[in-house]
């Protein structure tokens, strides 16, 4: 009775165990998938992780700060001052004799003050009428405008360079697998000439060669896996993505249609920051103008003035009340301000406007120039799919031959050499098809 109930429990653990165990399996096959990020989640992930884009909004952020502070420059200025002296040595003033009775010509020093004085009160300044300030606002509005001008060009930029990585990743997948792919398909070609070199119909070297081929495919794989590690690297900088972060992202799908729209200046992504410039050249000569004019300005004060022998007049003694209001005029005759800072100002203006125009004229070069390289893009995609086409032609002619038992390396090797350089020249007109239609994109601001 004591061996059934040992072997009773002993059955029941192994049951429990083995239903444990049958319980911890769907674990592992109920994990989350790895996430695919596209397009648009890598754009807006950099909008708010790239490092040199969030340094500039620090920037701007200063900039409007410093026009806020130009623009309180109008305000009245007001001094508020409390002060407590005490005047071990009172300070003397001499006055002439006769005031107390002495002999002209003699000199009566008095000492004016007591040991220990203080005073409070208030200082005010008023612009009433001053050019320069409301010409310092005016730059600070247009430094801030330019700063929120840059931002958005560099923001523009990094999304430029965000979609310029992403289609090279989305290139590099797609080459991968057709590498894969090639490799597979000879892989079945070298496995057919084994078969020959079993059944006697070819010899080793036709092998060999056939072996070493096969090695060549190999490596075209793994300098495709290694492209497309350095495309993910160069996707996760732009987009601020920790870079030993793991990253997938959708496969290509097809290319975008070609379609050109019509240039216009004033759409290309620096615009409004080249011509800010100017205008910001063109302030800062207006202020350095404007240091030449009058300014007139509204004084005003008010102060209580305490004397005593001892610290204790603040309270033991009676205050004076000292005050007045009035306007001041200041004409500036340095020879500093009639210097050539003025004119020094204008020349950079004009150089300023200048380089505008030599912008403008240039980025419309360069679009035409992409406009141009755009077309030949797609015209060498249409002209290598042709060859790829061709080419497989061939593959699967060389494979039937094979399977008869004729064999020509050297014709193989040139049809595998044209499958494989047809495919790379695929890839790179794609390559530059993305360059190209980002970059006529980008120059349009769109």
């Amino acid at each position: 009775m004591t061996q059934m109930k040992k072997s009773i429990i002993l059955l029941l653990l192994v049951t429990y165990a083995t239903g444990s165990a049958g319980q911890s399996m769907p674990l592992k096959d109920t994990a989350a998938p790895a996430t695919t990020w596209d397009l648009q989640q890598c754009l807006d992930y950099a909008n708010s992780h790239n490092n040199e884009l969030l340094a500039k909004a620090h920037s701007v952020n200063a900039a409007i700060l410093d026009s806020k502070a130009a623009l309180l420059k109008l305000a009245p200025d007001i001094t508020i001052r409390a002060e407590v002296d005490n005047y071990w040595k009172i300070p003397v003033q001499v006055f002439p004799g006769e005031l107390v009775g002495q002999p002209s010509g003699t000199f009566v020093p008095i000492r004016m003050g007591t040991p220990w004085m203080g005073n409070y009160g208030a200082d005010a300044d008023l612009p009433l009428a001053d050019l320069q300030t409301w010409q310092n606002i005016k730059l600070a509005r247009l430094q801030q405008q330019s700063g929120q001008s840059e931002y958005h060009a560099l923001q523009r930029s990094l999304l430029k360079n965000v979609r310029m990585a992403y289609y090279n990743v989305q290139q590099q997948m797609e080459y991968l697998d057709v590498c894969n792919r090639l490799y597979g398909n000879y892989h079945q070609i070298h496995d057919l000439i084994s078969l020959q070199l079993n059944k006697g119909f070819t010899d080793k070297i036709t092998f060999n060669q056939s072996a070493t081929l096969l090695k060549t495919r190999q490596e075209a794989v793994d300098k495709a896996q290694v492209g497309l590690e350095e495309a993910y690297l160069d996707l996760r900088f732009w987009m601020g993505y920790p870079l030993n972060g793991k990253l997938t992202i959708t496969a290509a799908t097809t290319l975008p249609p070609l379609e050109i729209s019509d240039y216009n200046t004033t759409q290309l992504p620096d615009y409004e920051t080249e011509q800010l410039k100017v205008q910001v050249a063109k302030q800062q000569y207006r202020n350095a103008y404007t240091a030449l004019y009058p300014t007139l300005h509204f004084k005003g004060s008010y102060q209580q003035l305490g004397f005593g022998d001892h610290l204790n007049f603040i309270t033991h003694s009676p205050w004076f009340t000292v005050g007045y209001a009035g306007v001041a005029l200041r004409l500036p005759l340095s020879a500093a301000n009639f210097s050539n800072r003025p004119r020094n100002q204008k020349a950079l203006w004009l150089a300023a406007a200048t380089r505008f125009k030599h912008y403008t004229s240039e980025q419309e070069k360069k679009y035409l120039e992409e406009k141009l390289l755009l077309e030949k893009a797609s015209r060498d995609i249409q002209r290598q799919k042709e060859n790829i086409r061709l080419s497989e032609e061939n593959e699967t002619l060389s494979s039937q031959k094979i399977n008869k038992g004729i064999i020509d390396m050297i014709q193989l090797r040139e049809v595998q050499q044209d499958l494989y350089d047809a495919q790379a020249k695929l890839n790179e007109a794609r390559m530059d098809f993305y360059k190209h239609f980002t970059e006529l994109n980008y120059l349009q601001n769109q």
